[in-house]
């Protein structure tokens, strides 16, 4: 066989190597092609970023804005089934909280315990921490009617006053701790009980134990409409509320009790005096149908209150007011300290915490002087 030979095709293989050559050409221009359509471009996160940023932003402000909610809280001993909507805002109830609880008690819900507080609903648990101490309650529902036999003190019943009684015979009679605490808080407040029909309203005595009560206490069954008619009283006579003293205040129609009076009094000298009648709606515990017995009775004299220097008064002093909380009073010297004295009382509407509703109620209160 000749050399030649190997290197020789026939017209169908030399067709067969045009073909595969050009495959071969194809599929490398295709690879080189692929390189050159790919893109170069970065995805762009720059507007991703910026939500995130306004996110944590947003987090911050809601997580310093319920720091100050807390710092807000004014803690005192209460019982939730009576306080007023004035007081929940105090303890640091939202007012979409305190239109929850009306709600729940206009429904004929109630409190019996302290761990059913913790199930308002809103309530963060570091917020029920902080009021727990404070309330008024027990902290179980005590069942002595199921423990008699089991070495509890048996009670002693005995001729009673409930006005005059101490703490150790509430507790001979039965009393928890928790109640005679809430009685003597009721007493303290120029709360006294008139009739039996009145004890019976004390919060925690039941049907059962008032029926156990009742033959030994010493009040009519009714209160006596003598207590009041007897004096045949004047009520068309002036009151100066401004200079009355306990006695003078219950010649005003619906104060009986001199008790009463001395609470008057002492808001009157919380505020400095009354500068108009209305004030006497925010004494504690009187009712609008009480104001409007007596407001026609009502004067208030020559109006002189008793006025707080902005530019000297501590944040101790400020605070006592009934119209200035201790938010404000803090707000009130930090602001001294920076800008200097106040030129005039108006610059008070510079501090952020103080509007236009807040300034008319305390600038009779207020001096520069």
């Amino acid at each position: 066989m000749n050399f030649k030979d190997y290197f020789s095709f026939t017209r169908g293989e030399k067709r067969g190597t045009v073909v595969l050559l050009l495959i071969i050409i194809v599929l490398i221009a295709a690879n080189f092609s692929v390189d050159l359509l790919k893109s170069t471009t970065q995805t762009d996160f720059s507007e991703f970023e910026t939500a995130i940023n306004e996110f944590e932003k947003e987090l911050n402000i809601e997580s310093n804005s319920n720091k100050k909610e807390v710092l807000s809280i004014e803690l005192f001993e209460f019982n939730p089934n009576t306080i007023s909507d004035e007081e929940w805002k105090k303890l640091g109830f939202k007012a979409w909280q305190i239109k929850t609880i009306n709600n729940y008690k206009v429904k004929g819900g109630n409190w019996k315990t302290k761990a059913d507080v913790s199930k308002i609903y809103g309530l963060e648990e570091t917020h029920f921490k902080q009021l727990k101490p404070f309330i008024l309650l027990p902290d179980n529902i005590e069942k002595n009617s199921y423990n008699s036999k089991k070495g509890i003190t048996k009670t002693e019943y005995f001729k009673f006053d409930p006005n005059t009684i101490s703490k150790t015979q509430w507790k001979k009679l039965g009393f928890k701790d928790w109640q005679i605490k809430t009685i003597f808080n009721y007493k303290s407040k120029g709360g006294s009980w008139r009739s039996k029909a009145d004890v019976k309203k004390i919060y925690g005595l039941t049907e059962s134990d008032y029926n156990k009560l009742e033959p030994y206490i010493l009040l009519p069954d009714k209160a006596e409409k003598k207590q009041y008619t007897s004096n045949k009283k004047d009520y068309t006579k002036k009151v100066n509320i401004n200079t009355a003293d306990a006695k003078e205040l219950t010649n005003l129609k619906g104060i009986y009790s001199e008790k009463y009076a001395a609470i008057i009094i002492k808001y009157r000298n919380n505020l400095g005096g009354f500068v108009k009648k209305e004030q006497l709606k925010e004494v504690w515990n009187l009712n609008k149908e009480t104001y409007y017995g007596f407001i026609n009775q009502v004067t208030i004299g020559n109006i002189a209150p008793e006025k707080i220097n902005l530019n000297t008064a501590s944040s101790e002093k400020l605070k006592k007011h009934p119209y200035i909380n201790w938010n404000t009073a803090n707000a009130i010297v930090k602001y001294r300290k920076a800008n200097g004295n106040f030129k005039k009382i108006e610059d008070i509407k510079k501090i952020h915490l103080i509007n236009n509703e807040t300034y008319l109620k305390i600038a009779p209160y207020i001096t520069v002087n």
